[in-house]
């Protein structure tokens, strides 16, 4: 059978069944990527094959398994907001690690809007909503530790 896959855009193929489950195997050819053989309607991702007959590795052509399934990448921006919002809720009191929150904000709505538009399936949900949640927590307890700072010292010299 001869395949044809997309890779960044453009058309690739034909191929054989064994060289397409070699790209498989060395990840040319992911879960995401498009393919189409003769007899298929419409292109499709080639994890979306696996209730069809797709090859697996062989010595020969001929060979059919069901394909192996990829796991599900994450979206870089839904990671870095995790990891700016952990750090500026661990830092908050210090001002200015306190301040990754607004990246952690920024990337978290980024990341959300990214994995409802993106076409294929894209993990990291929740950590685009874990850094939501901790960067407008920073936001909060930088805001309120300020606070509590200008009071402080309004109380001990009478003025601001």
């Amino acid at each position: 059978m001869q395949w044809y896959f997309e890779i960044n855009g453009s058309q690739e193929g034909p191929v054989e069944d064994h060289a397409l489950q070699a790209m498989v195997a060395q990840g040319r050819i992911t879960a995401q990527t498009m393919v189409w053989h003769e007899g298929m309607t419409n292109w499709q991702p080639y994890a979306s094959l696996a209730s069809q007959q797709v090859p697996q590795m062989s010595m020969g052509p001929s060979s059919f398994a069901p394909p192996m399934h990829m796991p599900m990448p994450n979206s870089g921006l839904a990671i870095a907001s995790m990891v700016c919002g952990i750090s500026s809720v661990a830092g908050v009191f210090c001002f200015v690690i306190g301040l990754a929150a607004i990246p952690a904000i920024m990337c978290g709505h980024m990341a959300l809007s990214q994995i409802k538009k993106s076409t294929v399936p894209m993990g990291g949900r929740g950590m685009a909503i874990a850094g939501l949640i901790t960067g407008y927590l920073a936001v909060s307890l930088l805001f309120l530790s300020i606070l509590a700072s200008a009071l402080f010292a309004f109380n001990a010299n009478g003025t601001l």
